[in-house]
């Protein structure tokens, strides 16, 4: 355990009653039998707290509609839930009066002794994170999805074997309040604006990212996207092993991801640069390997004797996942599990049986000829864009929920430069005006809706045999909707009852 400091603390205090910080709470009843454990929300009644019998019976303290600077009186450390800003007054209080404040993933990994894959980036971390953690399974490896895909990394803590591989996705939100944190392998994908309505502005946001990198040491891996313009200006801290992957294999650039990448397309086939890649990844491949199976005898698919043998790992039109974006997602999780020490063949094979994710560009059903696709998890302006390019013609878009304080601007120019592509833009909640506003400028028509059954019904009623209804909304949900999971569920049970009314 990499906890210390924690011997002398009689009192912990977790702000924020939401999954993570309740799974916080019960991590610390565990692992922590002497402190006092307290939770506080600033809400009375936190929709995510349910029935708190549980947390009482476990001797958990709670502090419902609560914010008050007494709560630290007799407090040796602060946990944060990741939603919880860190310009609060209690957690400003904290920290004027010398008290650690630590995020949930920062706690969580001080008692875990398992390798930890650390995704994080803008866009794409989802189907990353759980496209490595099924390339891991399938491959034989016990692994553990968690993180920002819905399970704390804290409800862990005590109860997983320390040879399962924790994959986790990683949000700002999670990661701002590291101290020690440092993953095994992290991985960057992409940095566009995003959460500006948290940050006071976008370098500070790609700051918090930082952070997952900047105690990594030489045995650890870096895994960075060579083609996302920001990345390449950043300087990474951290002292890890730099794997580069790039949709191209040409060393045609300057920059930090200068030189030919490790992991890359070429003429069609996702390949890496096997010599190079053993070489950088050679600490943590040795640190890991207890935890990976081990490799059969067999021959890949281009007839090189055992995958590990061949610099080819999979032709791109074989995999399951489809679209630009998800070719850059497809060779960073194939940068991973191959820097890890996975053989080719067991890659490949990952990549070719995953089933994709939830919310993220899922097909959600076809009526009279018209296509249903929820992208609910695309919850910003550069998410949007991506999901308008998995499709040649025929977009009735679904924009809107609520603002993070960015510019809609780029997305309107990218949505009304082919009248074809995008037929129709339908608006809804909170975000609804700036949006429209941005789509006037650039010559644009929108409809505004108000809420998403009214746009499901207007965008379906426009709709032609061919057409694609897409809810890429560009914003959060959190004006009519719990979480972008809820607002994509709705989205599918309307498909189902248009479904079922064209019967």
């Amino acid at each position: 355990m990499k906890v210390p400091e924690l011997a002398e603390v009689q009192r912990l205090l977790i702000v924020g009653m939401a999954r993570s910080g309740i799974a916080a709470a019960q991590a610390a009843r565990r692992v922590l039998p002497h402190i006092e454990v307290v939770i506080a929300d600033r809400q009375a009644q936190p929709e995510a707290a349910g029935d708190t019998s549980s947390l009482e019976a476990a001797g958990i303290h709670l502090a419902m509609g609560r914010e008050d600077h007494t709560l630290l009186d007799g407090c040796g450390l602060v946990i944060k839930s990741p939603g919880v800003p860190g310009d609060i007054s209690l957690i400003e209080e904290a920290h004027h009066r010398g008290i650690p404040v630590w995020g949930e993933v920062e706690f969580a990994w001080r008692f875990l002794e398992n390798p930890l894959i650390g995704v994080t980036g803008t866009n794409g971390k989802t189907t990353t994170t759980e496209l490595i953690g099924h390339i891991l399974s399938s491959s034989g490896c016990a692994c553990r999805v968690v993180g920002n895909v819905g399970t704390p990394i804290s409800s862990l803590v005590g109860r997983v074997g320390e040879d399962d591989i924790l994959v986790a996705e990683l949000s700002s939100f999670q990661i701002e309040d590291s101290i020690l944190l440092r993953p095994d392998v992290a991985v960057l994908l992409n940095l566009a604006e995003d959460h500006l309505d948290r940050y006071p502005d976008i370098d500070s946001y790609f700051a918090a990212k930082m952070l997952m990198f900047a105690n990594q040491q030489q045995e650890d891996l870096a895994v960075l996207n060579r083609d996302d313009p920001a990345i390449g200006e950043m300087a990474i801290p951290g002292a890890a092993g730099r794997v580069w992957y790039g949709r191209v294999a040409r060393g045609d650039r300057s920059g930090p991801g200068a030189g030919r990448p490790l992991v890359y397309l070429s003429g069609g086939d996702i390949r890496y640069d096997q010599e190079r890649l053993r070489a950088i990844s050679a600490g943590v491949r040795s640190k890991l390997r207890s935890c990976l199976a081990p490799e059969l005898p067999g021959r890949c698919r281009n007839g090189t004797a055992g995958g590990e043998d061949s610099k080819k790992v999979i032709a791109w039109s074989e995999t399951a996942l489809k679209g630009e974006h998800n070719l850059e997602n497809s060779l960073a999780a194939a940068a991973v599990c191959l820097g890890i020490g996975l053989g080719a063949a067991k890659v490949a094979a990952g990549l070719r049986s995953f089933p994709g994710v939830p919310h993220r560009l899922q097909p959600a059903g076809t009526v009279a000829g018209v296509a249903y696709v929820n992208d609910s998890k695309a919850t910003n302006v550069d998410a949007a864009i991506r999901a308008l390019t998995a499709f040649d013609s025929g977009i009735h878009l679904i924009l809107g929920g609520s603002l993070k304080g960015c510019s809609f601007e780029r997305l309107a120019r990218a949505a009304t430069a082919d009248r074809d592509k995008v037929k129709g833009v339908y608006l809804i909640g909170q975000a609804a005006a700036a949006i429209g506003e941005s789509f006037r400028r650039t010559g644009g028509e929108v409809v505004m809706c108000g809420d998403l059954e009214t746009a499901f019904r207007q965008a379906s009623a426009a709709a032609v045999p061919g057409d694609v209804v897409l809810l890429a909304p560009a914003c959060a949900s959190f004006d009519q909707f719990r979480d972008y999971e809820e607002r994509g569920e709705l989205f599918l049970s309307l498909v189902d009852e248009s479904s079922k009314g064209s019967d």
